[in-house]
């Protein structure tokens, strides 16, 4: 009987196109690799069925290259020494608890059942029906997954598709990879799940698109890198995550409809957030620590999309400069921002020198303390902030002490009052007159010498209530800032 043109033959390696059934593949697969030290390589097969290779203990490295597989694969806690499967078609990849001694590949891997709608990761609080973001272990499914997987070398999904109807396109819980995670160009249609990660290097996912990602936990020594052109429709999420380089989104987009970046306890040295455009979704920094904050003004999430509270970090760095007005604006668009968020601000000023921001910086935070604050607080808010901008403008109580002084005397130079008892031994000086009238705690002798009725006496009454509320409110600045 003739036989099937790119079929397989027993007793060969199967060459590339031919078709052959996966239980046949399986069996050369597990019979080729004892004693075999080069690596097992076969390219573009077609399979039929689900190649199973669960469990099963291959003492060398495996190839399946370019090979088309109507059913999912199945490699459940395989044991392999390096796995390529670079170029492969498949509807899904099955390999939880896979032990990998080497590499494993999928740069230009196609999975899923098709379909491009995307699946973005959201908010939980929204009604529209979404994948729950602390999976169920054993109940949910992903097109790829690698739960508790171990890697000694990288994970490479270099240009890898992945488009399925499925919310996860990788679900990789405790995933372990002692090189680094390299996704540059993934294309996913959901999210990837990366809760509890550990990368030894880095994560590099440059020009991924993808429909979220929950890394909430992850531990990564190097970096991770989502940048020039990473794309996001859902969620990022960086939730206690711990990253001993930087962590990047420069040139990232955010995207429509759940576009956002969720940071909360973060730990990181540089955190860059200079995006290509502004997120469409919200930017949580909630007790994260970082040494280094680099963004752009441009990019900044719009006022009420920002939480600050308990953000820490020593520096702040812009591509352009950015004046200090700029950033209170910045602290401003915390709907909740508190003193703390003002005093760190103020804090990274004064450590690059810049007193005189620190201080400004240390206004506008009274000045929002006292929007909450009842209508006798605010009042007297704005009097100190009249006179002496709260103990941080000291030059401004100077220039009113001036001007009630200058207008003072003007006034009394031409309507001098008279005498205590229509005499005295002082000589009139309008000038010091005035002077005795507004500072309170000293006398020149000129106040009790001298003794003005009608509408004098009521300019000088005002002259004695603004000295005194000017030196109340001095008095009041100085201890603020004694005190801090």
């Amino acid at each position: 009987m003739a036989r099937r043109r790119g079929s397989w033959r027993p007793g060969r390696i199967p060459g590339r196109g031919a078709t052959m059934d996966a239980a046949r593949l399986r069996e050369v697969i597990v019979g080729a690799a004892p004693g075999r030290e080069e690596p097992l390589r076969l390219e573009g097969l077609r399979v039929r069925g689900s190649l199973d290779l669960s469990r099963c203990r291959l003492d060398t490295a495996l190839a399946l290259v370019d090979c088309e597989f109507d059913a999912p694969l199945e490699l459940t806690e395989l044991t392999v020494h390096g796995l390529d499967l670079s170029g492969v078609r498949a509807p899904a990849l099955y390999a939880d608890r896979i032990g990998v001694d080497g590499e494993l590949l999928l740069q230009g891997a196609r999975l899923g059942r098709g379909g491009t709608q995307s699946r973005p990761l959201r908010d939980p609080s929204t009604q529209e029906p979404r994948a729950p973001r602390r999976v169920r272990e054993g109940s949910a499914t992903g097109v790829l997954q690698l739960a508790d997987a171990r890697i000694s070398g990288n994970l490479v999904v270099e240009g890898l598709e992945v488009s399925d109807a499925d919310p996860w396109s990788l679900l990789a819980p405790r995933l372990f990879v002692e090189g680094s995670l390299r996704a540059r160009d993934l294309r996913a249609s959901g999210a990837l799940y990366l809760r509890d990660a550990r990368v030894s290097y880095a994560v590099h996912l440059n020009g991924a698109e993808v429909g979220g990602i929950d890394a909430t936990g992850l531990v990564c020594g190097g970096g991770f890198y989502a940048d020039w052109g990473f794309r996001s429709t859902g969620q990022v999420l960086l939730r206690a995550a711990e990253v001993g380089g930087v962590v990047t989104f420069h040139d990232s987009v955010l995207a429509e409809p759940a576009g956002s970046l969720l940071l909360s306890r973060l730990r990181v040295p540089r955190l860059r957030l200079d995006l290509r455009e502004r997120p469409a979704g919200p930017v949580l920094l909630q007790d994260a620590t970082v040494d280094v904050l680099v963004d752009s003004p441009d990019t900044w999430p719009t006022p009420g999309a920002l939480t600050l509270e308990g953000f820490n970090y020593k520096r702040l760095e812009s591509d352009l400069p950015v004046d200090v007005r700029a950033r209170i604006d910045w602290l401003a668009r915390d709907a909740h921002v508190g003193a703390g968020s003002f005093e760190r601000l103020a804090m990274s000023y004064e450590a690059a020198g810049e007193e005189r921001a620190a201080r400004s910086v240390r206004h506008a935070r009274e000045r929002h303390l006292r929007r909450n604050d009842r209508l006798t607080g605010r009042v007297w808010g704005m009097v100190q902030d009249a006179l002496f901008g709260y103990g941080y403008a000291p030059r401004r109580a100077l220039m009113w002490l001036l001007s009630l002084a200058a207008a003072g005397s003007v006034w009394f130079s031409q309507h001098p009052p008279n005498p205590v008892g229509g005499d005295s031994r002082r000589t009139w000086d309008p000038v010091l007159y005035s002077l005795d009238l507004l500072v309170p705690v000293a006398s020149l002798g000129y106040r009790g010498a001298w003794d003005p009725v009608g509408v004098d006496k009521a300019v000088a009454v005002f002259l004695v209530v603004s000295g005194w509320t000017l030196a109340t409110a001095v008095i009041a600045g100085a201890r603020r800032v004694i005190g801090r």
